[in-house]
């Protein structure tokens, strides 16, 4: 059986979304187009070889907009992942619906990340003030959301979620001082119950081996069929690479700066002592 690929995963999510937004079914769609419904499916879970007709004949049919028509034919193109491709933002739900579909998908998943707490490891409050500093109309909605994906890690199946976390990132202040403090307890109290997280705190004035340009992410699938790629999220856009060479350069960035980064134990220590730091910038 054919392996999907991580731009046909992108591609089906998006399909899908676009469906239930349209509020059709997949069978009402399968006899419009006369395919079978299995087909509809398939193309969704990126488990169908996708053809530029068929995309283009559902995006005509939901009423994709131009830029999305644009993006996900451009995707197709490309359907074996390879190279580097963008995708518009386009909002806060399809961003996380996106995401939940990658993940669900994954068997290890790398993050570094400078300057937020990962959204897999954000508390609740945390998540509605990144939210809304970060323009959403929905702050609450969308935190709500991030809660019911940060699931993936306490099932049987998560996959492995390796971060490096900047200590910089929790003197970052989006709204009250107060979620700041509940958020280092989360990191320091919770996080380290979840088997399948491994947390490792970049503390103050750490010497770095390298200069990485940005946050970014690496999916590693179950299908082993399926390629590497490295996610970087942007405020208008998000770039994905699956070129062998880019996966392995960023591979081998995340390995450097988890080599310098505190182990486990060393990192939740250091996170309590954050507490003071929160409060000597805040007092």
């Amino acid at each position: 059986m054919d392996e999907p690929s991580p731009a046909r995963l992108r591609i089906g999510a998006e399909l899908r979304r676009l469906r239930e937004v349209a509020n059709l079914s997949g069978d009402s769609v399968a006899k419009a187009l006369n395919w079978s419904q299995s087909k509809v499916s398939r193309i969704e879970t990126g488990r169908h070889a996708i053809v530029s007709r068929d995309i283009a004949a559902l995006l005509v049919y939901y009423g994709a907009p131009d830029d999305v028509r644009a993006e996900l034919l451009a995707a197709t193109a490309k359907d074996n992942g390879e190279g580097a491709w963008i995708q518009r933002a386009g909002g806060f739900v399809r961003r996380q619906g996106a995401m939940a579909q990658m993940e669900s998908v994954t068997s290890h998943i790398r993050h570094f990340q400078p300057v937020l707490v990962p959204g897999l490891l954000q508390t609740h409050a945390y998540a509605k003030d990144v939210a809304a500093a970060a323009g959403a109309k929905n702050p609450l909605e969308i935190a709500d959301q991030r809660m019911r994906r940060q699931e993936i890690l306490r099932g049987a199946d998560a996959p492995v979620y390796s971060v490096v976390l900047d200590a910089r990132a929790l003197l970052c202040r989006f709204g009250e001082v107060d979620v700041i403090h509940g958020q280092i307890d989360h990191l320091a109290d919770a996080v380290p119950t979840l088997a399948a997280v491994d947390l490792r705190v970049m503390p103050l004035m750490r010497q770095w081996p390298v200069s990485p340009a940005s946050a970014f992410m690496m999916y590693e699938f179950k299908h082993a069929e399926s390629a590497a790629v490295v996610w970087i999220e942007a405020a208008v856009g998000d770039s994905y690479f699956s070129d062998p060479t880019d996966v392995d350069r960023h591979l081998g960035l995340f390995n450097q700066l988890q080599a310098v980064a505190l182990p486990g134990d060393a990192s939740v220590e250091y996170l309590r002592s954050l507490h003071s730091e929160v409060a000597r910038y805040t007092s």
